[in-house]
């Protein structure tokens, strides 16, 4: 096997146990509260060794690892987080962040880009993690008013990521989905137009 695979067989981990969660019962019992933990500890992994491995970085391995993150999040919202003793509006205002989050992304890539867009900005990596935390809190400390505010927080904190992410597609010139923040557009666009100065002199 070459090394180079490796990333993307730790990202089809992750797939693989996600999809487990959707299976296991209890979904809040202490089985699936590790399988989550490891799943959740892959998305830390994979993204280092490919960075590491010489040629473990790919097109593929990106686009699995966000539909990885995807599948990861939409089991959590829909399988763990209705068993979770929470405010029930919290959990439909949870659905609409997801739903308003994908929905952004996807039609303002498409105006600009006519693609497709999430991303990867230090923003939205946080809410990953913060979404990811959201099961091991309750796990720890159960039924508790924190919990609740703790879901408050990530909901405004997604709405604000997302926000930010539908600014940067609406603003670059040339799509980069691994821009860190909107405070790097301007410098992003400068790195570009200097690309495809040479070109417009031929």
């Amino acid at each position: 096997m070459k090394l180079r695979y490796v990333p993307n067989i730790v990202t089809f981990s992750r797939i693989l146990l996600t999809i487990a969660l959707v299976f296991i019962v209890p979904p809040m019992g202490l089985v699936s509260f590790v399988i989550y933990c490891i799943a959740g500890a892959t998305d830390m992994i994979d993204g280092r060794l490919s960075r590491k491995i010489p040629n473990g970085e790919s097109k593929v391995g990106a686009e699995l690892d966000a539909f990885a993150d995807m599948l990861l999040i939409v089991v959590g919202i829909f399988v763990l987080m209705p068993v979770m003793q929470i405010w029930g509006w919290l959990w439909f205002v949870v659905i609409g962040a997801l739903v308003f989050k994908i929905l952004s992304a996807s039609i303002s890539g498409l105006i600009k880009h006519r693609k497709v867009l999430f991303t990867h900005t230090l923003a939205n990596k946080a809410a990953a993690l913060f979404l990811f935390i959201a099961p091991i809190l309750y796990f720890t400390i159960g039924e508790h008013l924190v919990v609740n505010i703790y879901f408050m927080f990530l909901i405004t904190w997604v709405f604000l990521a997302t926000v930010e992410e539908s600014l940067i597609n609406l603003l670059l010139k040339h799509p980069n989905t691994n821009i860190k923040g909107i405070w790097k557009v301007r410098e992003e666009n400068a790195r570009v137009a200097e690309l495809l100065r040479p070109l417009s002199l031929h």
